[in-house]
C-alpha cells in the first residue's frame, strides 16, 4: 500500500510540475506573440485605418473560432445567444463578460486615444506598470497575496522596461497631455482587470471559450462603430477593401489568428493555473521581443537595451522562482 500512494504521489508531482512548466510556456509563447504583434500592427497602420485594423481584425478572429466551433475541431460549449438565455452557467456569465469587455473593447480604446495623446516615452513607461496593477487588483478582488520579494522583482520588471523607454527618446513632435495619461493608467486597469476576471471565469469557462467570447465581443463592438463611421463617409462598399491587399492579409491573419486566438487562448490557460501578478511578470517579454525584431530588421542593439532587458529578465525569472517554489513547499 505504501508503494502504491508512493507511486500515486510521484505520479501527481510530475503531473503538477508538466503543468507548471505548460503555464509558463504558454505564457513566454504569449508574450513572444504580443511582442511581435507591434511590428505587424505598425506594418498595417501605414496603409489602413486604426478603427479598420481593430474591426477588421475581430471579425477575421471571431469567424475563424466560429468555424472551428461548429466544425467541432475545437470544443467551444457557448454562443453569444448564451448572453441572452438561462442555461446551467448563466450566473458565471457576469464574470466572463467583463474579461471581456475590459479587453479587447476598453483596453484597446484606451490603449489608442492615450498613445494618441501622449509621447512614446510616456506610454511606453506607464504601460510598463501593467505587473503592479495586476498585483493591486489581484489582492482587491482575488485576495490572493504575493510576497514582499515578489513585489520587488515586479518593480526590478518595471524598471527594466521603463529604463529602455527612457533612454529610447521619441522623435513624434508630440507633447504629453493629462488626459492621454489618464486614458494610458485606464488601459492598464482594464489589461489588469481583464486578468483577474479571466482568471475567475476560468472556473466554468475553458480557455478557448473565454477567447471566443473575447473575439464575439470585440467583433461586435469595433465593427458596429466602424460601420456607423464608413456609412457617414459614404464609402461604406469599400468596407473590405483592406483584405485586398496581400501585405495587408498577412498583418491581419497574424493579428486575428496567432495574436487573437492562439496568443489570448494561451494567456487564457496560464492565467487558469497562475497569479495574475506572477504572470504579469512575464510582459517584460515581449519587449525583449520587440527589441531583437528591431535589431533583425536593422535597428541598432544599444548599451541601455542591455541594462533594461538584464532587469527585465531579473524581475521575470525572481517572481516566477518564488511562485514555484511556493507550489512545491504546499504540495509537499
Amino acid at each position: 500500500d505504501e508503494r502504491k500512494l508512493a507511486v500515486l504521489k510521484q505520479g501527481s508531482n510530475e503531473s503538477r510540475h508538466l503543468m507548471l512548466f505548460l503555464t509558463y510556456l504558454s505564457v513566454i509563447l504569449k508574450a513572444i506573440i504580443y511582442g511581435t504583434s507591434v511590428y505587424f500592427t505598425g506594418t498595417l497602420t501605414q496603409t489602413t485605418d486604426v478603427l479598420d485594423i481593430l474591426a477588421l481584425r475581430f471579425l477575421m478572429s471571431f469567424v475563424v473560432l466560429w468555424l472551428l466551433k461548429v466544425t467541432r475541431l475545437v470544443k467551444i460549449r457557448i454562443g453569444i445567444t448564451d448572453i441572452f438565455r438561462k442555461h446551467e452557467r448563466s450566473s458565471h456569465m457576469k464574470t466572463l463578460l467583463l474579461a471581456a469587455l475590459f479587453e479587447p473593447v476598453l483596453y484597446m480604446i484606451f490603449e489608442t486615444l492615450g498613445i494618441s495623446l501622449s509621447t512614446n516615452i510616456t506610454t511606453a513607461i506607464i504601460l510598463a506598470l501593467s505587473p503592479l496593477s495586476g498585483c493591486l487588483f489581484e489582492s482587491l478582488i482575488l485576495k490572493e497575496k504575493t510576497s514582499w520579494l515578489q513585489k520587488f522583482f515586479l518593480v526590478v520588471g518595471v524598471c527594466g522596461v521603463s529604463y529602455i523607454a527612457i533612454h529610447t527618446g521619441t522623435a513624434d513632435g508630440k507633447q504629453d497631455s493629462f488626459i492621454g495619461i489618464v486614458f494610458l493608467v485606464m488601459a492598464v486597469a482594464s489589461g489588469s482587470l481583464f486578468a483577474v476576471f479571466s482568471r475567475t471565469s476560468s472556473k466554468s469557462f475553458t480557455p478557448m471559450e473565454r477567447t471566443y467570447m473575447t473575439a464575439a465581443l470585440g467583433m461586435v463592438s469595433f465593427n458596429a462603430v466602424n460601420i456607423v463611421r464608413h456609412l457617414i463617409a459614404g464609402d461604406i462598399l469599400h468596407y473590405f477593401d483592406p483584405y485586398f491587399n496581400v501585405d495587408n492579409l498577412i498583418g491581419f491573419a497574424f493579428l486575428a489568428i496567432v495574436s487573437t486566438i492562439i496568443a489570448t487562448g494561451l494567456n487564457n490557460f496560464a492565467l487558469t493555473r497562475a497569479q495574475v501578478s506572477t504572470l504579469a511578470a512575464f510582459g517584460g517579454f515581449s519587449t525583449l521581443t520587440t527589441v531583437i525584431l528591431g535589431v533583425l530588421t536593422g535597428e541598432d542593439l544599444m548599451s541601455f537595451h542591455l541594462v533594461g532587458l538584464v532587469l527585465v529578465l531579473t524581475g521575470m525569472i525572481g517572481t516566477s522562482t518564488i511562485e514555484i517554489r511556493r507550489e512545491r513547499l504546499k504540495h509537499q
